[in-house]
């Protein structure tokens, strides 16, 4: 049977292709607010037309270069985009094609308590949303969250989507640190700074040093995009045995060093060793014991080399940086109170802030996603996030998916420091994309991906390429 899996010049083609109208249609409207009903229909329906003619293996991938490369500050301007983001519409699309799809032998089946720890987390929702007023914002951030995320993770994907998805990790973790590169250097975002200005939108950058931001909007989410793909392309290596993929490990590196983020680089050191520890022991990798020392030596050297590098050691030993280090310590006991003045059961889903204000006179952000969760959802949902995000390190662990485990380790690090999960929910996608690839990565005696005669064969690695 012939492989689904597109080529990537062709794959990068259709995905610009579809980025670059889905883009125009969310410049349109986030320009003209009172945009009437005739002209966003049919606007609408020819975007959701072009996403119904291209494959659907290819959607998943679509959506992710969609949230990358369309900034995420513009969809705030308008309600409804930064509710029912166009990742958002790729994913339902998505969706919808792979249920009715009738071809459903090449799907990875999701299992039991897969959709049981879903089922709870989507039930929590619900319950403490209801309990709480139903306010407009909860149920915007509650819609969101249950499909970009758990959504996700119960629609069962093919491997064809899940390479294309991790495809567009990779290349596109590469085309961003040009683009940060291009701006570093010029010490501005040359593309997207003068339409931030046209739409009178706020200058991020108060550093002391010069922060990379790409189409991101901020060095942070920039960061966390880095080390998450660092942490795909270093699992992928001991995964299939390709050393091509070290050089887009040592990109994404590099896209850390120009976000000049602490915790991005210390979400590449959590990969590295989550990764390392369970493939040493593991007789099935591409690699000797010793090998796998030395290549986690190598990477460890080069974050080394990052931290010594001057705009590091001029951020690590800024006032600002002693500050947000003192501002988290100083919101965990926040956190902690408003907890408590809720029982312990949350203030409702993306609420944090407002919670947290009677005991936070200082007005500190809460920079964690765990505090933020432990605030709105309550004890609760913060342990079942932290059971989504431990099935699947523990699943892609048993099925040696060391390039989703990876991505994952990065995400669970790098979000416990700034506050990812209320401040922008478009980016729930990324948490939803990493929990899929390692929910649904395929169990070793799964059907393989290759054709008959070559199912004993180590995947090849020019499947990256070509």
């Amino acid at each position: 049977m012939m492989s689904r899996t597109l080529p990537t010049w062709s794959f990068f083609a259709l995905a610009a292709v579809a980025t670059v109208a889905i883009t125009w249609l969310t410049l349109v409207i986030s320009s003209q607010p009172g945009l009437s009903a005739f002209t966003l229909v049919p606007l609408a329906a020819a975007a959701c037309i072009a996403l119904l003619l291209v494959p659907t293996d290819s959607l998943l991938a679509i959506a992710l270069i969609v949230y990358l490369f369309i900034p995420r500050t513009v969809l705030s301007l308008n309600d409804l985009l930064s509710t029912v983001t166009p990742s958002l519409a790729v994913v339902l699309v998505w969706a919808v094609r792979t249920v009715t799809s009738r071809d459903r032998s090449r799907v990875t089946a999701v299992g039991g308590g897969t959709q049981s720890l879903v089922a709870l987390s989507g039930l929590w929702l619900v319950v403490s949303v209801v309990t709480h007023r139903a306010q407009e914002s909860m149920i915007a951030w509650s819609l969101d969250f249950c499909i970009l995320l758990l959504l996700l993770m119960v629609v069962p994907s093919s491997p064809e989507a899940r390479s294309n998805l991790e495809k567009a990790f990779l290349w596109s973790s590469v085309i961003m640190v040009v683009l940060c590169a291009i701006e570093f250097a010029a010490g501005s975002n040359i593309l997207l700074d003068p339409l931030y200005r046209a739409l009178g939108l706020p200058e991020v950058q108060h550093w002391s040093v010069y922060r990379a931001t790409g189409t991101l909007g901020h060095p942070l989410y920039a960061g966390l995009f880095f080390s998450m793909a660092f942490g795909l392309a270093f699992g992928k290596r001991f995964q299939v045995g390709d050393n091509r993929y070290l050089w887009f490990a040592a990109a994404n590196i590099l896209g850390v060093l120009l976000t000049v983020s602490r915790n991005s680089l210390g979400a590449i050191a959590v990969a590295v060793a989550v990764v390392l520890i369970p493939s040493i022991f593991s007789r099935s990798t591409a690699l000797r014991s010793g090998s796998k020392i030395l290549i986690a030596a190598a990477v460890a050297v080069a974050a080394f080399a990052v931290t010594q590098a001057p705009v590091f050691q001029d951020r690590l030993t800024s006032d600002e940086a002693q500050g947000s280090t003192n501002a988290r310590d100083y919101i965990f006991g926040v956190a902690l109170q408003a907890a408590a003045d809720h029982s312990w059961l949350g203030a409702g889903p993306s609420t944090s802030i407002v919670a947290a204000a009677p005991f936070n006179p200082r007005g500190a952000i809460m920079e964690s996603a765990y505090l933020q969760t432990l605030t709105s959802l309550g004890v609760p949902g913060l342990i079942l996030l932290c059971l989504l995000i431990a099935g699947g390190a523990i699943r892609a662990i048993r099925t040696r998916s060391y390039g989703p485990l990876g991505l994952l380790a990065a995400y669970a690090f790098s979000i416990g420091f700034f506050n990812i999960l209320e401040s922008s929910r478009p980016s729930l996608l990324l948490g939803g994309l990493a929990l899929m690839l390692t929910w649904q990565s395929a169990t070793p005696g799964a059907p393989s991906m290759l054709p008959t005669s070559d199912r004993h064969r180590r995947p090849r690695p020019a499947a990256l390429i070509t």
